[in-house]
C-alpha cells in the first residue's frame, strides 16, 4: 500500500511537471501558425481574394459637414500646379483589401465623396503625360471615430502584397474625415504624397490665418 502510495504520488507530479511544457508547446505552434498565415497572406494578388479563409468588414461612413475650408484650401493648392478638382459622386461603396489580414473592407453610406483631380499640364520629354489621380472623402460622426476607422483603413491600404492591384494610393485623416488617394501610374505616385501630406498636415491654426 505505501509502495503504491509512493507510485501514485510520482506520476501525478510527472503529469504537473510535463502539463506546463505541453501548454508552452501549443502556445508556440499557435503562434507559428499565425504567423505562417500572415505571411501567406502577404503574397495574395487580386485574384486570390476572396477565398474561402476571407473575412469582411463593413464601415458606415455618415453624412456630415464636410471641412469645406480645408477643402477650398485643397483646391486652391491644386490651382496654383494647374490641377483643376471635380466632385464626381457621393453615397457610394468603395472597398480594400488587407493583403495581411486577408480580409475586405468595405465602406458604404451617404457621407463618402468623389473627387478627380486633372492636371492641365503636361510632364515627360514631349509633354504629353497629364497627371491625375482620385481623392475619396469618408466622413464620420466625430474624430475618434475617424481614428478607429483610419486604424482599419490604413492597416488595409498599407498591407504588403498585390490583392489591391498595384495602383499607387495613400491615405490620410484630418479631424473626422479620412481622405483616400489613388492615381493610375507610378509615375504619378509624387502627386498623391504631396496632397495627401497637405492634408494630413492642414491644421485649425492654418484654417485662422
Amino acid at each position: 500500500m505505501h509502495k503504491r502510495l509512493i507510485l501514485s504520488t510520482l506520476i501525478l507530479s510527472l503529469v504537473a511537471c510535463t502539463e506546463p511544457e505541453t501548454n508552452k508547446t501549443e502556445q508556440q505552434k499557435n503562434q507559428f501558425t499565425s504567423a505562417e498565415n500572415k505571411n501567406n497572406y502577404q503574397g495574395l494578388t487580386f485574384e486570390d481574394i476572396p477565398n474561402q479563409d476571407t473575412t469582411y468588414e463593413t464601415i458606415e461612413a455618415n453624412n456630415i459637414d464636410e471641412n469645406e475650408i480645408l477643402m477650398n484650401a485643397l483646391q486652391t493648392e491644386l490651382l496654383k500646379n494647374k490641377f483643376e478638382l471635380f466632385e464626381s459622386e457621393s453615397g457610394k461603396t468603395w472597398s480594400e483589401n488587407d493583403c495581411n489580414l486577408n480580409k475586405i473592407i468595405k465602406v458604404k453610406g451617404e457621407g463618402l465623396r468623389v473627387y478627380t483631380a486633372e492636371s492641365k499640364q503636361g510632364i515627360g520629354p514631349k509633354k504629353n503625360y497629364f497627371p491625375d489621380f482620385t481623392l475619396l472623402v469618408f466622413g464620420f460622426d466625430d474624430e475618434q471615430q475617424a481614428k478607429q476607422h483610419f486604424k482599419t483603413l490604413a492597416s488595409a491600404v498599407n498591407s504588403q502584397g498585390f490583392c489591391n492591384g498595384k495602383a499607387p494610393e495613400k491615405i490620410v485623416r484630418n479631424g473626422s474625415e479620412v481622405f483616400y488617394f489613388a492615381t493610375r501610374a507610378e509615375m504619378f505616385r509624387g502627386y498623391i504624397e504631396q496632397y495627401a501630406e497637405f492634408i494630413q498636415d492642414y491644421k485649425e491654426a492654418d484654417i485662422a490665418q
